[in-house]
């Protein structure tokens, strides 16, 4: 990777929980199994894609790589991402344990990721566009864009806030509190330290970066998926 100008956002600082050691990495992926149904998941957002085999697929922000893992087991080539190299460490042993060869690691984000132009045929991205700013959200889902293929498809799901008028602590009380307790004292960091944004404000996001959406889902309390695929450029 080249250095970077001195005015960019340091996508490599840790904003939420650091996972520098993999029995972090291990203790969240089993959080995460124990009350999500992750590879349900992953086999609706692979169903969801409907890509053709070998298709070219990146993942930025891919923790533990559960999505990634499911991708290559169905045929496809991953390129993953993550800023966390003990989170990279943990998924490349896991493709290498599970014998898939389809599985490329890179240690970078969404601003720092060194891939082809125009090469991919999907992208996905699940709670990981909130660690930016909104400023660097556009940069970010402009490099989403320029890696995929003219009619990319991109699925982004995030933490994402619908305010109604007034104070916000009952929407953030009630993401909180439907949150098991073993994710209430992140939850509460996230909405106090991190950058999850509104509503509006991503769809604007995501529309002028080259994005037309073709599906809002409300998945969970405030946590949101947005199937998207790339617009026509015009010259």
């Amino acid at each position: 990777m080249s250095t970077q100008p001195p005015w960019q956002w340091d996508e490599m600082q840790q904003v939420g929980t650091d996972y520098a050691d993999v029995r972090q990495v291990e203790a969240y992926d089993r959080r995460m199994g124990s009350f999500r149904e992750v590879e349900a998941e992953n086999l609706a957002m692979l169903d969801a894609l409907a890509l053709p085999a070998q298709s070219a697929v990146l993942e930025v922000g891919c923790g533990t790589g559960r999505f990634a893992l499911a991708a290559a087991r169905a045929g496809h080539a991953v390129t993953a991402v993550d800023v966390s190299r003990a989170m990279l460490d943990y998924v490349a042993a896991k493709a290498r344990d599970a014998g898939l060869t389809n599985v490329r690691v890179q240690h970078a984000g969404f601003l720092t990721m060194d891939v082809p132009a125009g090469h991919f045929d999907a992208a996905v991205s699940a709670a990981a566009l909130h660690h930016l700013p909104d400023l660097w959200k556009r940069v970010a889902l402009r490099n989403v864009r320029r890696a995929l293929k003219p009619a990319g498809r991109f699925l982004l799901r995030d933490v994402v806030f619908s305010l109604p008028e007034g104070d916000g602590g009952t929407c953030f009380e009630r993401f909180i509190g439907r949150l098991p307790d073993a994710m209430r004292r992140e939850a509460t960091a996230h909405v106090a330290r991190e950058y999850s944004t509104l509503d509006w404000i991503m769809e604007g996001l995501l529309e002028r970066s080259g994005f037309a959406i073709l599906d809002v889902r409300h998945e969970a309390e405030c946590f949101v998926a947005y199937d998207c695929r790339c617009r026509p450029t015009t010259s």
